[in-house]
């Protein structure tokens, strides 16, 4: 029975965040960016993109520690509830310092922009403070009130700014400014409920005068923050290059081919969450992870390429079709290699997650600075000469690179087993299907149509082949609930 209770529980989280933040990401932030200027929206998404670079400056993994922590002892939770709050502090008032230098060596200027980006660095801060109360629900197994909680502020956000979006009386207060204070306002109502929350769960009969030690929580995590911000540079970076090396329409045209990137990033990031456990725990019992990683490639990547070579013929019609009112914005071609750079995306999600389970993390964070490096070496070289192509290419590249990188690494911890035969079939069988799909095109003069066609001949292509069976899945899914009660 708690098995049974744990399991639909996660479930209930991971389908509730990913139903709330699909709304976000495609349909309200997409409409606003769609309707503001390109300059305005532009600027908005570097801000955003300099405020993510920091981020982890507000955490160090202090979240994970104290999950931990908490979930082996409850009392930790109480103990040293007041500790963390001061230490996160402290984090808070350096990723503010060190984002006010980032302002300045970039030299933005302009008092709307630093308007934006003081209220995003907020936001980020009180944010971080909402993810530490979570930790703590997550802890005590109050796993349907952190789900419920983990989407309260989109779904705050996406009220109000859903009402500026239908109602026409209220369309005049959609502008940039407002659209970042709500998201805000959307942080703050979470932070109340959630602070109300941890404070009603303290246990009043513990002691508080245990004091967590601020050099041993980060040195014990400094190679994961090392990882994670080198991660945010090669993935975040090339907005804010794009903004300061053209402007910031080019930035609103980037971004609008990276909406369908972030969405997928943020599926697989769920599944990715899923298989970090069930790795620790295979690689603690020296078990075999060759079937799961098959498995998770068979889900994960597999897709990944499918989504490429289906929507590649047709990536101009998919952006008018978001962004109508930006038709003369579009960029098809950025928006092609995007697709495929998520094939890299989609490796990293699983064979990094590998790497991060065995506690690689000198490999992870050599192959990332590798990958930042050369990353802000080929959008300093291309940006000026082929904008925001030549961002999408150095995308395309340096995640291809680090997905490389990552299954090379990893192949002590897991065995192929794919036969030459096998690997043969699926390779000529994606070839044939790029091949008839790609000279289809001409028949078909609707492109929803030839779209259709696409997903039919990719479903055709994974059930023929056997890439992916539903045994397999069963199995996974099996795997998942095992680790999921041994937790």
């Amino acid at each position: 029975m708690e098995k049974r209770k744990f399991l639909s529980d996660l479930i209930f989280v991971q389908v509730l965040n990913l139903f709330v933040k699909a709304i976000w990401i495609l349909v309200i932030d997409r409409a606003v960016q769609d309707l503001l200027p390109a300059e305005q929206y532009g600027g908005y998404y570097r801000m955003l993109s300099l405020s993510i670079l920091f981020v982890i400056l507000l955490d160090l993994g202090l979240n994970n520690r104290n999950s931990a922590k908490s979930a082996a002892n409850p009392d930790y939770f109480s103990e040293h509830f007041g500790s963390y709050l001061k230490i996160k502090l402290a984090f808070s008032v350096t990723y503010i310092l060190v984002l006010g230098v980032a302002a300045f060596v970039l030299n933005i200027a302009d008092t709307r922009v630093q308007i934006i980006l003081g209220t995003l660095g907020v936001f980020q801060i009180i944010n971080s403070y909402n993810q530490y109360f979570r930790s703590n629900l997550a802890a005590l197994h109050k796993f349907k009130l952190d789900g419920l909680l983990a989407s309260l502020d989109r779904v705050v956000v996406i009220l109000v700014l859903g009402s500026f979006l239908l109602f026409e009386s209220a369309n005049h207060l959609l502008t940039i400014q407002n659209f970042v204070f709500v998201q805000l306002i959307g942080v703050c109502v979470s932070f109340v409920a959630l602070l109300i929350i941890n404070l009603k769960l303290l246990n009043s009969d513990v002691s508080h005068s245990h004091q967590e030690s601020f050099k041993d929580i980060v040195k014990s995590a400094l190679p994961y923050a090392v990882l994670i911000t080198l991660m945010a540079i090669f993935t975040r970076v090339d907005a804010i290059m794009i903004g300061q090396l053209t402007d910031d329409i080019q930035t609103d045209r980037y971004a609008m081919s990276y909406r369908l990137l972030d969405a997928a990033n943020m599926m697989a990031a769920l599944f990715s969450g899923m298989l970090l456990p069930m790795f620790s725990r295979q690689l603690a019992n020296k078990s075999d992870t060759s079937n799961t990683i098959g498995i998770a490639t068979r889900v994960m990547v597999v897709p990944a390429i499918l989504l490429a070579v289906v929507l590649q013929p047709h990536t101009e019609f998919v952006l008018n079709i978001m962004y109508p009112s930006k038709i003369a914005l579009a960029a098809p071609q950025t928006f092609s290699l995007l697709l495929f750079a998520f094939v890299g995306s989609a490796s990293v999600y699983i064979f990094g997650t590998l790497l991060t389970s065995a506690q690689q993390f000198k490999k992870l964070n050599i192959l990332a600075a590798l990958m930042a490096g050369l990353n802000i070496i080929l959008n300093f070289a291309l940006i000026p000469k082929y904008g925001i192509d030549g961002a999408a290419a150095a995308t395309l590249v340096t995640q291809g690179g680090f997905a490389i990188g990552c299954l090379y690494g990893s192949k002590n911890y897991w065995k192929s087993d794919v036969s030459t035969i096998a690997a043969i079939k699926w390779i000529v069988g994606i070839l044939m299907l790029v091949l008839v799909y790609h000279l289809s095109k001409q028949f078909f003069k609707s492109n929803i149509v030839h779209l259709l066609f696409g997903f039919v001949l990719s479903a055709v292509y994974v059930v023929s082949t056997g890439l992916i069976t539903p045994k397999q899945l069963k199995t996974l899914s099996r795997r998942k609930t095992h680790n999921a009660s041994d937790n």
